[in-house]
C-alpha cells in the first residue's frame, strides 16, 4: 500500500503543477473574471486529461507496473476527473450567458457543427464514459461505444482550433494538431495491439 502511495503522488503532484501553470497563465489574462477564469482553465485541463486518458490506454502494462494497481483504476480516475473538468467548462459558460443553450448541438452547417464542436463532445465523452462503467453488462459492445472518446476528442480539438481563445496563436494551434496525430497513432497502436493478441477459445 506505501509502495502505491508513493507511486501515486508524483501523478497527483504533476496534475497539481499543470493546473497551477495553466490556471496562473489563464489568469493573467486581461479582463478575466472568476467564471470565465473557470471556463478557460476547466477546458484546457479537461482538454489536456482526455488525451492523456487516451494515450495512456496504449500503454496499459507499463502503468499497471508502476503503479502496482489495475490499470482500470488510474484510467478511471483521470477520465472521471477530466470529465468533471469539461462539464464544469460549459456549465460555467451557460451561467455567464444566462442559458443553456451552450448544450445544444449546431447542424445548419458544417463549420458552426465544427466550430461549435465541444457540445456534441461532451454528450460523446459522457456516453463512452457511461459504457465503461457499464462494461460488465455490455461485454464486448462496450468497447465500440468506448471508441467515442477518440470522435469527442477530434471535436473537442476542431472547437478549440476555431473557437478556443487560448489556441488562436499559431504554436498553440500546432500543438493540438499534434496531439490529434498522436491520438490518431494511438488508435492504430491499439487497434494492432488486438490484433496480435492470440483470440480465445
Amino acid at each position: 500500500m506505501a509502495k502505491r502511495v508513493r507511486r501515486t503522488w508524483p501523478l497527483v503532484l504533476g496534475w497539481a503543477i499543470i493546473l497551477v501553470v495553466i490556471g496562473g497563465i489563464v489568469a493573467l489574462q486581461p479582463n478575466i473574471t472568476p467564471l470565465y477564469w473557470a471556463v478557460r482553465t476547466c477546458a484546457l485541463m479537461g482538454y489536456l486529461g482526455v488525451f492523456l486518458s487516451i494515450v495512456s490506454s496504449a500503454y496499459m502494462r507499463p502503468l499497471v507496473r508502476y503503479f502496482g494497481r489495475p490499470f482500470v483504476q488510474t484510467h478511471h480516475a483521470l477520465s472521471e476527473t477530466s470529465l468533471v473538468l469539461i462539464t464544469i467548462h460549459p456549465l460555467a459558460v451557460a451561467l455567464s450567458f444566462g442559458s443553456l443553450s451552450v448544450f445544444v448541438p449546431l447542424f445548419d452547417s458544417w463549420i458552426n457543427f465544427l466550430r461549435w464542436g465541444g457540445r456534441v463532445a461532451w454528450y460523446l465523452l459522457t456516453i463512452a464514459a457511461l459504457a465503461a462503467l457499464l462494461r460488465a453488462r455490455f461485454r464486448q459492445g462496450w468497447r465500440a461505444v468506448h471508441m467515442l472518446n477518440y470522435l469527442a476528442f477530434f471535436l473537442a480539438t476542431t472547437h478549440a482550433i476555431l473557437l478556443g481563445t487560448d489556441f488562436q496563436s499559431v504554436i498553440l494551434k500546432a500543438l493540438a494538431i499534434a496531439m490529434a496525430v498522436v491520438v490518431v497513432v494511438t488508435l492504430i497502436q491499439k487497434q494492432l495491439q488486438r490484433r496480435r493478441r492470440p483470440k480465445r477459445r
